[in-house]
């Protein structure tokens, strides 16, 4: 099959060509992003079956010569909803399946016609292949009531923690400074830290101590002046995020859902948890394993068992357990 890499040389992007490059089952893989110079370097380094293109994922007309010939798109280009749109649309137009990141948050009537336009073109899309959404809403699916009574009040509430200094680039940590609304508790279940608010009321944490201290200070600070204010944040958490001291043993990013007493939780001890879901997400759209068309829910992709595989080849633990409210004495109960 022939998989076109969106955004190829970020941070997501990285790491799903490096999975898509190792696969049999993808015979070229063509890596694209703004900086051509990054995407070739990439490209040569990891297999003779990978090409490298310049695009500004923007402009339809320069994403659509690209796509002739394609069986699917994997973008980890984000989090911005205009680009998400264009892509999608862009890929619709051409009758090619896609699998995107979806950090971008696009708008409900949106997603309406886009999933019209990919049923009209008879192929399939899924949005949200990353760690949040993505294995968020995997771990709400598949493993949150695992055993239980599913009648649990409330929907989940999904958190992404991360370290600032092995998680994430640009486009990640601006998403991060121009959403945060506040600060927020700690999740039950979540690993300790400093957690905040988001628009849509999913909550971002970082490690306790000196790197809490200092997001919170950079977000807070440049918030304050507005929207260039948290542009400035986000450059200045990318430039220092290097001497973000963090407590041993900290992973590089977990992503989990709470809904009532119950918690799921899958820990990324190497941050590439959400780009091998992308990319095994766009190799099995592009093999069409059934006849499904339009915006296709992730959870409906992969089932539990191919989630578990996922995790375990990244070297990632799925953890489910209850809040210490439901456990008698207090203690949480945990089942990986």
């Amino acid at each position: 099959m022939k998989i076109l890499l969106l955004g190829a040389a970020g941070f997501t992007g990285r790491a799903a060509a490096v999975e898509l490059a190792r696969r049999n089952d993808v015979g070229e893989l063509i890596l694209v992003d703004y900086d051509i110079r990054d995407a070739k370097r990439l490209a040569k380094a990891l297999s003779p079956k990978c090409r490298w293109a310049m695009a500004d994922v923007g402009k339809p007309l320069e994403l659509s010569r690209l796509l002739e010939g394609i069986d699917a798109v994997a973008s980890a280009v984000g989090p911005r909803a205009e680009y998400e749109r264009t892509i999608l649309n862009s890929c619709a137009a051409e009758e090619i399946s896609a699998a995107t990141i979806g950090e971008g948050t696009v708008a409900a009537e949106d997603r309406r016609a886009i999933d019209g336009a990919f049923r009209a073109a008879g192929v399939p899309a899924v949005v949200g292949c990353g760690m949040m959404p993505g294995w968020t809403e995997l771990l709400a699916a598949h493993f949150l009531d695992a055993g239980l009574d599913p009648a649990l009040p409330g929907s989940p509430v999904r958190y992404l923690f991360f370290s600032p200094a092995r998680f994430g680039g640009y486009a990640f940590l601006r998403g991060v400074a121009r959403g945060i609304t506040g600060t927020a508790p700690v999740p039950a279940g979540a690993p300790a830290g400093n957690y905040f608010e988001m628009p849509d009321e999913s909550r971002i944490g970082v490690p306790p101590g000196k790197t809490g201290t200092r997001m919170g200070r950079i977000v807070s600070a440049g918030g304050k002046l507005g929207a260039v204010g948290k542009e400035f944040s986000a450059a200045l958490l990318l430039w220092t995020r290097g001497g973000m001291s963090e407590p041993p043993g900290t992973l590089a990013a977990v992503a989990g859902v709470v809904s009532g007493d119950r918690f799921a939780r899958v820990e990324d001890p190497q941050g590439k948890l959400g780009a091998m879901l992308l990319a095994e997400t766009a190799v099995r759209l592009a093999a069409r394993p059934r006849k499904a068309t339009g915006l296709l829910p992730l959870p409906e992709l992969l089932g539990r068992e191919e989630a578990e595989a996922i995790a375990a080849a990244a070297g990632a633990r799925i953890v489910a357990g209850d809040t210490p409210s439901r456990r008698p004495g207090g203690e949480p109960g945990m089942s990986p």
